[in-house]
């Protein structure tokens, strides 16, 4: 009976064997990521700087991943909009955002969000700076020169209608700047992004638009005459048009724009995205769009990029307060 028993047991040991070894060969190798399709929201309207620049950056990233990027843009908010969707994704890298980093630091600072700007959200890297943003009006308007301008402004208060990519927008926080110091009260129009301001602009629907570097082939083309930059010196391409610094007011844009997952994306997945549009960042496609908006590359790694996000929000609330835009943020940033 002993040697029965052994033998049974030894059967359905080995049928067990058998049972184990049937299933991992039927189930599939954990897959490396990314081994579906990544969806990445972009937080502004088609058609501008952080449009087109994002999508000949995924040009890059797509090649190096072997998988394809799906955009979506979610406009709004002065880019807070694509940012409240993403902190609520599931960090598994398949939900990313390309952001402004306005929408992480300054636009939270003047209005409520429903995110923790510094906590709710994993900084993948950063690729380039939209500091070629100005001050607009059509070219047959009546005002040569900022000094016009203001100074129609503070006699007709009221009467100035002027667009921005949104509320808490660098360009927005501009224009609350020289209404401040010059004790000026106008009207502000916010868009999903600079090129449907334009558009506006352009039909005659506004007298102003304090936008970001889309500025730049409609000056080009005459369209525009760009009255300051917000721009730390002139630029090179445009060394006529002075900054808002020259002309004694002290705001300069420091915004860049940047890839964004929500908090708790795994190490080894920040790792390869940040690799991937790193190397977006060489391709022909993407040195292109720079050149033709006059965009100047300006990169963070991951690691940088969170530690500049927390410095620019304690300088920009300091800057904030002391023009009065603000008394305390609106947002907490944890």
């Amino acid at each position: 009976m002993k040697g029965r028993g052994t033998t049974v047991g030894l059967i359905s040991l080995i049928l067990i064997s058998i049972h184990v070894y049937v299933f991992c060969a039927a189930s599939p190798a954990h897959a490396e990521y990314p081994d579906r399709l990544i969806t990445a929201l972009i937080s502004f309207a088609p058609g501008g700087s952080a449009d087109m620049s994002f999508r000949a950056l995924a040009i890059g990233a797509e090649k190096y991943l072997s998988q394809s990027i799906i955009m979506d843009n979610k406009g709004g908010g002065g880019g807070t909009l694509a940012l409240a969707n993403v902190a609520n994704a599931k960090p598994d890298g398949y939900t990313i955002c390309q952001a402004a980093s306005t929408g992480i630091v300054r636009a939270p600072q003047i209005q409520k969000v429903t995110y923790k700007p510094l906590k709710s959200f994993t900084p993948i890297m950063a690729y380039v700076g939209a500091h070629n943003s100005g001050l607009a009006v059509r070219s047959d308007a009546p005002w040569k020169t900022m000094k016009e301008f203001l100074d129609y402004a503070k006699k007709n208060p009221g009467k100035i209608k002027y667009g921005t990519p949104g509320v808490g927008s660098a360009p927005h926080h501009a224009m609350e700047y020289l209404a401040y110091k010059e004790g000026i009260k106008w009207v502000h129009v916010p868009y999903t992004g600079s090129a449907p301001a334009m558009t506006a602009l352009l039909g005659g629907h506004l007298d102003a638009g304090s936008v970001g570097p889309e500025w730049v082939p409609f000056a080009q083309a005459g369209n525009f005459r760009i009255l300051g930059t917000h721009e730390y010196k002139r630029s090179a391409a445009f060394p006529d048009i002075p900054t808002f610094r020259e002309q004694g007011y002290d705001f300069v844009n420091e915004t860049v724009f940047s890839v964004f997952g929500p908090a708790g994306l795994p190490p080894g997945i920040v790792t390869k995205l940040e690799t991937a549009f790193t190397k977006g960042m060489e391709t022909p496609q993407f040195k292109s769009v720079c050149e033709k908006l006059n965009l100047i590359p300006a990169y963070y790694n991951s690691k940088d990029y969170d530690r500049h996000l927390k410095e620019l929000w304690v300088s920009l609330e300091k800057s904030m307060k002391e023009t009065g835009l603000i008394k305390e943020p609106a947002t907490q940033p944890y």
